[in-house]
């Protein structure tokens, strides 16, 4: 019996089978403990993606609430798409149900709930895990100022300039509030090519031009034509003799010939004549490879003087002797009118008084008779030089291919020849002058638009926009700096008027944005030859270097000088431009900061780097 008591007793005491038992029901508590741990951190990680995406939506949306007619419910249809979109886990479930609108502090406060499914306390009939979120963004107190500099080059054309004009306009919408009354979001529009188009502010900017003389009166030939000539070759077989009855001409004479049949070296020409009889005359220094006698077609008229010169009454002109001149808008006589790569140099002055002036060379390189009659008080006489204080409406120089050229002055600009890395008044410093070939890289047609809070106004600028040229970056840049200058409001609109860069509560940014390597430096307002690929020919490009260096190291000078105000925020964004490459280097530099540098290959991407500059420069805050 003893022994049996003692076995139940050793039974009793024996804990082995329990300890199974209870491992095993503490197993299943620590690992469901183990798994809502997991499970708790997908669900802070769900939560701050889902608080993320709520406050990027925030953000987006809250431009939405100043618009006349805003919808609410709209509002909150677009909230719950965009968050599950931005979200992107099909495992987290989220859904907006409190959107409340405050339009006159500018605040838009959105509610929900997500939900993730769980993984671990399943095991315990968890099926998910769920929070609520919300975000409320109100417009700041700042007020903002952006220059935008938009690259408009050729290699911009087509889908690239479509992006560009899609991106550039959901910027505005972004950016420019419609309630203005608490505080002020203005932009500024800097279209930039070859030169900026600073209508119609040029003479402000780049100095005053010395205003083309006008002409009253223009001859260079006395009585009627004489027709039915006849051309031989004199007795030494070189030299040209005319038969004309009655001609009524006398010794040393000049006259004009054309028309003559087979004399095409003698024909369209001055001479002055010898060996005078009453039917037949010499042409002193004529040499004629053509035929040796011609029909009675041949025209002669008398000239007024030697060379059959143009006189020119235009009173009180200005012009002195020795000087050159060219023509535009000569009537009748057309054929004096400057054009162009037309292989004629400008006009020499000679024997001018006060009111008259005779055009040196002006019936030479086949001059027409058939510019007569003159039509009276037509023709404008323009100087073609330029000092740092004036220009002139032309500009003849010497080109890199060792010619003659000369060039129109237009309405864009270019960079300063001496103080070029800052934003001084202009009255100290003109701006280059800008002398293009009015068919190739000429002077873009869209002008800059001072800072404005217009949104009808920057779209019609963005939707007009049309690419020429090559791409001189640095100006985009400087005059990025130019339009949010406080020292340079004197040129604009007192709406348009930059505030100071001390101003409180003020937020001042530029944004740079460009498609390709800078190229194109100028010299007294031409294209430099120290332009690089794509800027164009040497015939187009003026014998000089530009005085301030490459387009990257002005660019760099630009950009040092623009930070150094320690006021102006600067953005840059390269479309189409390889990482790595000179641009993208200059963009990185140039940046505020490396987060404030974007580089994008497609209009998307475009789109998104201009949202993303929109949402820094916003001056909107998260609150809660």
């Amino acid at each position: 019996m003893a022994p049996l008591i003692r076995i139940v007793q050793r039974f009793a005491r024996d804990e082995g089978g329990a300890f199974a038992l209870m491992f095993g029901v503490m197993a299943i508590v620590l690992i469901a403990l183990g798994g809502a741990v997991v499970d708790y951190v997908s669900l802070e990680q769900s939560r701050n993606r889902a608080q993320l995406a709520l406050d990027a939506v925030a953000l987006a949306l809250q431009s939405e609430i100043t618009r006349p007619g805003y919808d609410e419910n709209d509002i909150k249809r677009r909230a719950q798409a965009l968050v599950i979109e931005r979200i992107g886990d099909s495992r987290v479930r989220a859904m907006i149900d409190v959107v409340e609108i405050d339009p006159k502090r500018g605040s838009l406060f959105l509610s929900g709930s997500f939900t993730t499914s769980t993984n671990f306390v399943r095991l315990v009939g968890v099926q998910e895990l769920g929070a609520r979120f919300s975000s409320e963004v109100v417009r700041g107190s700042l007020d903002i100022e952006i220059a935008i500099a938009l690259d408009i080059t050729v290699s911009m054309a087509g889908d690239r300039l479509v992006a560009l004009k899609a991106a550039a306009n959901n910027l505005i919408n972004a950016v420019i509030q419609d309630d203005q009354s608490l505080n002020y979001t203005k932009m500024a529009l800097v279209p930039y090519a070859q030169s900026v188009n600073a209508y119609p502010y040029q003479d402000k900017i780049r100095g005053p031009l010395r205003n083309p003389a006008s002409a009253t009166k223009m001859s260079w030939a006395v009585g009627s034509k004489k027709t039915g000539a006849t051309a031989t070759r004199d007795s030494n077989g070189t030299g040209v003799v005319i038969q004309l009855t009655n001609h009524g001409f006398a010794e040393g004479d000049w006259v004009y010939v054309w028309s003559l049949v087979g004399f095409s070296t003698t024909n369209n020409k001055p001479y002055r004549i010898s060996n005078v009889t009453n039917n037949s005359f010499r042409l002193v220094n004529a040499v004629e490879s053509g035929w040796y006698n011609s029909a009675n077609s041949g025209q002669v008229i008398k000239c007024e003087r030697a060379n059959c010169e143009v006189l020119v009454t235009a009173p009180a002109h200005g012009y002195n002797n020795g000087e050159l001149i060219v023509l535009s808008d000569v009537g009748g006589m057309t054929g004096l009118n400057y054009v162009i790569g037309g292989g004629r140099d400008a006009f020499e002055v000679k024997s001018a008084t006060t009111d008259t002036l005779i055009l040196g060379g002006s019936a030479a390189g086949g001059q027409q008779p058939d510019r007569l009659p003159y039509v009276a008080n037509t023709g404008k006489l323009h100087c073609t030089w330029q000092t740092a204080e004036r220009g002139c409406t032309y500009y003849r120089f010497s080109t890199a291919a060792g010619g003659r050229n000369i060039f129109p002055v237009s309405d864009c600009v270019t960079e300063r020849a001496i103080n070029a890395a800052s934003d001084r008044p202009f009255t100290a410093t003109y701006a280059g002058r800008n002398y293009t070939n009015p068919s190739f890289n000429q002077c873009i047609s869209n002008p800059i638009v001072p800072l404005t809070s217009n949104k009808d106004t920057l779209r019609n600028a963005i939707n007009a926009l049309s690419e020429v040229g090559s791409t001189a970056g640095q100006l985009g840049i400087v005059w990025a700096w130019h339009m949010l200058s406080p020292n340079l409001g004197y040129l604009w609109p007192n709406e348009s008027k930059p505030a100071r860069y001390d101003e409180p509560n003020l937020l001042k940014a530029a944004i740079i944005m460009t498609d390709g390597e800078f190229n194109t430096v100028h010299c007294n307002g031409v294209v430099s030859w120290s332009s690089t690929d794509g800027s164009g020919g040497n015939a187009e490009k003026i014998a000089c270097n530009a005085p301030n260096g490459t387009a990257y190291v002005q660019a760099r000078a630009y950009c040092d000088a623009m930070k150094h105000t320690e006021e102006i925020v600067i953005f840059t964004v390269g479309f189409g431009i390889p990482p790595g490459s000179t641009a993208a280097e200059l963009l990185t530099y140039c940046a505020s900061g490396a987060e404030n540098a974007f580089l994008t290959d497609n209009a998307s991407g475009l789109d998104a780097a201009f949202q993303q500059i929109a949402r820094s420069i916003s001056a909107l805050r998260i609150s809660r």
